[in-house]
């Protein structure tokens, strides 16, 4: 791999994405003291609670990460590297109001959606405009540019069902939901983490990379069961809809085999802050699609909350807060430090990260996932709001360490 320095975005474009999906993180977190363990999984307040998680934190995350991956990638550079520094407000400014549209008026859904569309749209427009001029053509640029793409039509399909609950179009939302989910979570989150999973995970885990090969498998077979669903979505079939959700379980499954096999390869034998949360992040999936498979079946509604509640708070969260804790010093480190290297005494990358304060967190972010995760499956209030304690505290002492980093200089 061919790569430049002048390749990264500066800190100061790319550290507002961070910092503010920080910020979103103890917002949600902040909203479950306001839900209760038994809430209904169509509740407007829960799913308020998910855009506020997916869109503020995940996304906002992603976007940060794939502009300085992207070109890393295809070793080539942004096209237009100005847009990364209206992408961020725009987003959070329509995130804010997505989610008073969800608390206090629908009339502000159409407007939040049509931000956040505005903006994701000026990230997919940089980012196959720059991946267009890029001799590489590999499974993890191949999913940079289809997970933009049903992006786009997930963030389409989103405005539509937000003109529907606001009463300016006559269409029943609630038929679009799963094409809206799995075209942003399945086509968009899912496809990006897979390719990039084959890039971080054996870089940071000095492991052996897969094959593109064994990539395309899961790759291919998650296009098919987002386009599945978009379809059964449109035309209102159910048994499209089931095969949609068996291709997209056999496309995760296969995916998790992959990265299994890329742990056992594992060249040295340690233990750090990113390698115990990418461990808690693919045990809570592992959970997630157990219990998903267990609420699909037996029509547990209680099943399905757990398994979505894995997924989200226990897969997302663990697997972004490990990558956080490696590419936010390393882009600090490389653009403050690494000029210095011949020059003077520099500090090595681990010692910008507060591992005392990285472990608080980590062990603070683990016993919130497990107090509410026990709280669904025993519908305790308490156990809940306690649960939610933690996780705040949680994204309270990760905001900090990410200032800490950030300030870092000589």
């Amino acid at each position: 791999m061919n790569v430049s320095p002048d390749f990264s975005l500066p800190i100061r474009i790319i550290a507002p994405y961070f910092v503010g999906a920080v910020l979103f993180y103890i917002l949600s977190m902040s909203f479950l003291f306001f839900l209760q363990p038994d809430i209904a999984l169509r509740d407007f307040r829960l799913i308020g609670w998910v855009h506020t998680y997916m869109i503020g934190f995940v996304m906002m995350v992603i976007i940060g990460a794939m502009g300085q991956l992207s070109v890393v990638v295809g070793e080539v550079h942004h096209r237009y590297p100005n847009f990364f520094i209206g992408i961020a407000p725009l987003l959070a400014g329509g995130t804010l109001l997505l989610i008073a549209g969800f608390y206090v008026t629908s009339f502000l859904l159409p407007i939040g959606g049509g931000i956040i569309l505005a903006a994701l749209s000026l990230f997919a427009f940089n980012l196959f405009i720059t991946l267009r001029n890029s001799r590489r053509r590999t499974s993890v640029t191949r999913s940079m540019q289809w997970s933009t793409l049903f992006l786009g039509l997930g963030l389409g399909i989103g405005v539509m069902m937000a003109l529907g609950y606001a009463g300016m179009i006559s269409i029943d939302p609630s038929g679009w939901r799963m094409g809206h989910i799995f075209a942003v979570f399945g086509g968009y989150v899912m496809l990006n983490i897979m390719g990039v999973s084959t890039v971080l995970l054996p870089m940071f885990g000095a492991c052996n990379r897969p094959s593109d090969r064994d990539h395309t498998i899961s790759f291919y077979t998650m296009i098919v069961a987002v386009s599945l669903m978009i379809f059964a979505s449109a035309l209102q079939l159910e048994w499209v809809g089931k095969m949609a959700l068996i291709f997209g379980m056999g496309s995760v499954g296969y995916y998790m085999v992959q990265v299994y096999r890329i742990f056992t390869t594992k060249k040295r034998s340690y233990s750090d802050i990113w390698e115990r949360s990418v461990a808690v992040a693919f045990i809570a999936l592992v959970l997630s699609m157990g219990s998903g498979i267990d609420g699909l079946v037996s029509g547990n509604e209680k099943a399905i909350a757990l398994s979505f509640w894995f997924l989200t708070a226990g897969f997302l969260g663990f697997l972004i807060t490990a990558h956080l804790y490696k590419i936010v010093p390393f882009l600090v480190w490389f653009e403050r430090y690494a000029p210095y290297i011949d020059e003077r005494e520099i500090p090595m990358l681990h010692q910008l990260l507060p591992l005392r304060w990285a472990n608080v967190q980590w062990g603070l972010g683990v016993s919130g996932l497990v107090a509410i995760a026990t709280a669904i499956g025993i519908a305790n209030t308490l156990l809940w709001k306690i649960g939610a304690l933690f996780l705040v505290g949680s994204g309270v002492i990760l905001l900090a360490i990410l200032i800490k980093v950030l300030r870092d200089k000589l």
